[in-house]
């Protein structure tokens, strides 16, 4: 027993020095604080504009815009200044013993007449030896989607090596956060590890994921109870490469009815018990092996949910098919 305690000890001291590293970046490199801890129902809140935004006066109009902190005027990191910084070379922002983080940018970007340079993707990457070792989607400043739509990434890294992104959608009716992303730097396999994101889809409902074995469904709506006929019509039409709402009533329905089978098998058996917890954690854990989408655009975060809701919905259902069978004996 003593020596599994101390090798409990040895892999729990392992695992904090991989993480535990203090990285001192200068502040022109670092992004914004704000994006270290995001709450999107106050965002959506506060950058949602009133319907008579376009009637109201202009001093009025600034009242209002003042309460969004993620306008870019409101923000005390610009990223048009950092673009300036990294344009014609990776910059080296943490120079370590054993590893260099470097910012750089891709090589589609625009340049306006006064020289601010926009819709450049940039990449925070872990390079050895002169070899990126691995590298994320960090920001953009200007993202065009249509004539009344643009979408942003911003960022911060924290001095503990932690990265949080988060995409955002303007359109006519404000700014909507879309996609949070939070990540570490494992010094040792020289990656960042990706720990939990949140995905709002823009009708009341948003995804949380921990990795590695969470997934839950965070909705401002009472849960929804699906007839046999829509939950028919909706798996029958479930489409792996798109998303649509009725998916999350399909996810409730069977998850419902998994808790049902469970609290019924384990009332009929005195002797093993069934955790639901245990068991849902277990089927997100492989479900959620899908790898993640790189931005927050529709066309990767949609058919991101719709294979992981997919892959939850058929393990649900398998296991309640499993525990009807032991019930019938």
């Amino acid at each position: 027993m003593k020596y599994s305690h101390y090798l409990v000890l040895l892999c729990l001291l392992f695992s904090t020095y991989c993480y535990s590293q203090h990285y001192q970046i200068e502040d022109k490199y670092r992004g914004d604080p704000f994006f270290r801890k995001i709450d999107m129902n106050k965002l959506e809140k506060d950058c949602t504009y009133p319907e008579n935004y376009r009637q109201l006066s202009e001093s009025e109009q600034e009242k209002i815009d003042k309460l969004c902190p993620i306008r870019k005027f409101n923000l005390k990191f610009d990223l048009k200044k950092l673009y300036k910084f990294i344009y014609k070379e990776p910059v080296i922002i943490y120079n370590g013993q054993n590893f260099q983080l470097t910012l750089s940018m891709s090589e589609n970007y625009n340049i306006e007449s006064d020289g601010t340079i926009y819709e450049g993707d940039i990449f925070l990457s872990i390079v050895k030896d002169n070899i990126v070792k691995d590298k994320i989607y960090l920001a953009n400043n200007y993202i065009n989607l249509s004539d009344f739509a643009a979408a942003y990434q911003h960022y911060f890294i924290t001095s503990e090596g932690e990265i949080n992104t988060l995409y955002l959608i303007e359109v006519e009716e404000g700014i909507s956060p879309m996609f949070w992303k939070h990540y570490k730097i494992d010094n040792q396999k020289m990656k960042f590890v990706l720990q939990d994101m949140l995905v709002n889809v823009k009708n009341g409902v948003r995804y949380q994921i921990i990795y590695p074995n969470q997934f839950n469904v965070i909705s401002n709506k009472p849960v929804k109870k699906i007839d046999s006929q829509e939950l028919k019509l909706c798996e029958d039409e479930y489409d792996k490469e798109e998303y649509y709402s009725c998916y999350v009533d399909v996810y409730n329905h069977y998850n419902s009815r998994l808790k049902q089978k469970i609290n019924l098998l384990n009332k009929n058996n005195n002797t093993i018990k069934k955790s639901y917890l245990k068991l849902q954690q277990k089927m997100a854990s492989s479900c959620l092996e899908l790898p993640p989408p790189v931005s927050g655009n529709r066309g990767e975060t949609d058919p991101y949910l719709s294979k992981v809701m997919f892959c939850l919905i058929q393990n649900y259902k398998q296991e309640i098919t499993n525990i009807e069978k032991q019930l019938a004996h």
